[in-house]
């Protein structure tokens, strides 16, 4: 897609969104097919094997899933996310994918991209999605070992970039930066470079909460940056990629409200008091594998279930689920002092960060305090040595 047609796209939706946001319609929702996934990354905060699976519950048929779409659909959805796990491992992954996509709906799924057997591509080549976010963890066999436990996995990911690269089909390509690939991390813009793909690179994750609530046992320690490392890389990217001059615009706009807000985050006139502030919950919602409706995949409440009030899972509920999915959600309060910062324009934080790290969604979470200070304080060093070369050089 040409690169003005897809800012007019991208456009669109965060319009459409925010009028949802205020109206309460679902325009957005996320399908996590399962939580399995045939790699086992350190960062994870949601794989589960086939046995601890089933052994705190079962996943979604495709009839349930294709329902629960036509339901979503009438209520309002236009946007839809397929995700995991790794969703393409599910054998029915190509009828759930076809079914979603004749309802419509804008299509896109999450994928590491190593799984997408010849069923996956006749289904993607007859009905291409919106888009593909391909997730790179590294770019060696070496760093997959490392990372994923499966180095075979990178010739895979290969191959996988390479076919829908050839299907013309829109990739994303995603990555996440913890301490095993964080050396890594121009080697992974130059493979997105060399094959004309934006990389969106993501230096914060999540508490692995979801993780720990399933008692996982196969001893995968959880590691991220410090906040300090984290902060420098975000502005490191930032400077490599778009360049000096966007470094000093980020400095001019640190104090700007609204300097860091994206497609997620709520219009002013939406939100009240310190509810949360990002379409989660009042235009988007999350369904989990086992069928439960969360504003967010990395909160695990509020919850709502859509189901026959027997505790089996009935898709027809979906327009009650949401309902009181809203009106939880729109019941929380964050954090007087987050609320308060006068450092809060340039600040990542929002619900999802504030419960993971602290326990409570009015908690004060330290990691992020630091990662805002030190990301200021950089910011500000980089923008004066920036000035100061261009003074030298006139």
């Amino acid at each position: 897609m040409p690169e003005n047609k897809q800012k007019t796209c991208t456009e669109i939706r965060r319009v459409l969104m925010r009028q949802c946001a205020g109206l309460g319609i679902p325009a957005s929702g996320i399908f996590e097919l399962t939580p399995r996934c045939n790699l086992r990354c350190r960062m994870c905060y949601v794989r589960m094997t086939e046995e601890e699976m089933c052994s705190v519950g079962h996943e979604l048929t495709a009839d349930e899933w294709l329902s629960l779409g036509r339901q979503a659909a009438a209520a309002g959805m236009v946007f839809l996310l397929i995700t995991g796990g790794e969703p393409t491992i599910r054998s029915d992954f190509p009828e759930i994918y076809e079914g979603l996509s004749k309802l419509g709906l804008s299509v896109s799924i999450n994928t590491n991209g190593t799984h997408l057997t010849t069923a996956v591509r006749e289904v993607f080549h007859r009905m291409p999605p919106a888009s593909v976010n391909v997730t790179l963890y590294g770019v060696c066999r070496e760093d997959y070992a490392a990372l994923c436990g499966n180095p075979d996995a990178f010739d895979a990911v290969c191959k996988g970039l390479d076919w829908l690269l050839s299907e013309g089909i829109l990739v994303h390509l995603n990555t996440t930066i913890v301490p095993a690939n964080h050396e890594k991390w121009r080697e992974i813009e130059a493979f997105a470079a060399a094959r004309g793909l934006e990389l969106r690179m993501t230096t914060y994750c999540f508490p692995p909460t979801r993780k720990e609530l399933c008692a996982r046992t196969d001893g995968i320690p959880f590691e991220r940056l410090s906040p300090e490392d984290a902060a420098h890389l975000t502005l490191d990217d930032i400077r490599y990629r778009e360049g000096d001059t966007a470094v000093l615009r980020h400095a001019a706009d640190m104090d700007t409200p609204g300097a860091l807000t994206d497609d997620c985050v709520l219009p002013e006139e939406v939100r009240e008091g310190n509810a949360v502030g990002c379409m989660a919950g009042s235009a988007q919602f999350w369904m989990t594998w086992d069928g439960r409706m969360t504003p967010c995949g990395m909160l695990s409440s509020p919850v709502a279930y859509p189901d026959d009030g027997n505790g089996n899972f009935d898709a027809a509920e979906f327009p009650a689920a949401w309902e009181a999915l809203k009106k939880e959600t729109a019941a929380l309060r964050l954090c007087p002092d987050c609320v308060a910062c006068p450092e809060r324009h340039t600040c990542m934080n929002c619900a999802a960060v504030t419960v993971t790290e602290t326990g409570c969604f009015d908690g004060r979470p330290d990691y992020m305090c630091r990662l805002n200070r030190a990301y200021r304080s950089y910011l500000s060093e980089m923008a004066a040595q920036i000035s100061g070369e261009k003074m030298k050089n006139r």
